[in-house]
């Protein structure tokens, strides 16, 4: 019975003619920008990803300027940085020839929430995630090979490439060429990044010193997962009350190592602005509050805080009004990472 209620909801179906449409529409955008290689990704991974070099650094210090917390979409506050005040300094994420310089430092890179295990989560039937909002709107899923997958724990793909040619939801999906003419579409590259998927949490009062230092040394084979439940519950009784942690100290390293992957990815290839989100926290049901702590720990690590971003916007949509938003806006409100100092900007967006 759900199955057949499930195959029937009317989003659901509208979403999947979305999905269905933009795949067959991509190879027209990709054909009008030949310069452009909307099919092309890379698995990277952390081990193997040397280290910042320190010498190769940009040092940003730019007075008043700030990575912004934005309540909004990925795809929307991607958009919205290329259509906000801040235009005239990004005219490189337009998508003709002339705009395409050999360094990416002007194109913002995103990270996409994405699934372990299938190429744009479930967009193709209609699911609406984080990962399926950017696949509806953009070229983004045609790069994300079947052949790429599992993305293993601490590894990545990139998408240098990234093409938005449809309005939000909000906006009915609509495309923009051709009143918008492919040459003037916005182009963004992208971070496919897993976030533990349900992994075991407990109230953060049950939290020890120990266990916040830094975890465990040594990450278990088998990556934590709850997946009995919609929501945290301790076994089989009531949903848990109050902040959560993660139960396994390891899990919370993992995650500490995804965050660092994305911002290496993101260096290595050359970005200073990024759209970042709060991975894991949607239907992998990771704990918010440790996520934002997580971010704000390795964004403040020495590898990463001597400058390497001119510009960091953390997208977190809170549909269900469960407080992501002012938790990320307590975690990073008034701190600092390296050079850059993070405050909060609640805003609505849209496109």
């Amino acid at each position: 019975m759900w199955r057949k209620t499930h195959a029937q909801n009317p989003r659901r179906l509208a979403l999947a003619a979305v999905a269905k449409e933009t795949r067959a529409e991509t190879p027209a955008i990709a054909a009008a920008l030949p310069h452009l290689d909307p099919a092309k990704s890379e698995k990277l991974e952390l081990e193997t990803l040397p280290p910042l070099d320190p010498a190769k650094c940009p040092r940003f210090t730019l007075p008043g300027r700030s990575a912004d917390l934005i309540f909004g979409t990925t795809m929307r506050v991607a958009t919205k940085i290329v259509e906000a005040d801040i235009l005239e300094r990004l005219r490189s994420l337009a998508a003709s020839p002339e705009n395409l310089e050999s360094s990416t430092a002007a194109r913002v890179a995103v990270l996409n929430m994405a699934s372990d295990r299938n190429p744009g989560g479930g967009w193709l039937s209609g699911a609406s995630a984080q990962e399926e909002a950017l696949c509806f709107r953009s070229t983004l899923a045609a790069s994300l090979h079947r052949n790429l997958y599992p993305i293993q724990r601490r590894a990545g793909l990139y998408t240098r490439d990234v093409v938005i040619f449809r309005t939000s939801m909000a906006n009915e999906h609509k495309l923009l060429v051709p009143e918008t003419t492919p040459a003037e579409l916005p182009v963004v590259s992208v971070l496919s990044v897993a976030g533990i998927r349900r992994p075991s949490v407990k109230p953060a009062a049950e939290q020890t010193s120990d266990e916040t230092a830094k975890g465990t040394s040594k990450v278990d084979e088998q990556e934590p997962e709850n997946t009995s439940s919609s929501e945290p519950r301790h076994g089989k009784g009531k949903p848990f009350k109050g902040p959560l942690v993660f139960a396994d100290p390891a899990a919370r390293e993992l995650t500490k190592d995804k965050m660092r992957l994305c911002l290496r990815m993101a260096a290595a290839r050359g970005h200073t602005m990024l759209v970042l989100g709060a991975l894991g926290c949607g239907a992998f049901r990771n704990p918010p509050r440790e996520v934002a702590a997580c971010w704000a720990e390795v964004l403040a690590e020495t590898e990463f805080a001597g400058g390497w971003f001119k510009e960091i916007w953390f997208a977190v949509y809170d549909r269900r009004n469960e407080g992501n938003f002012e938790i990320f806006q307590e975690a990073f409100d008034g701190k600092v990472a390296g050079e850059l100092r993070l405050c909060s900007v609640d805003s609505e967006v849209s496109v």
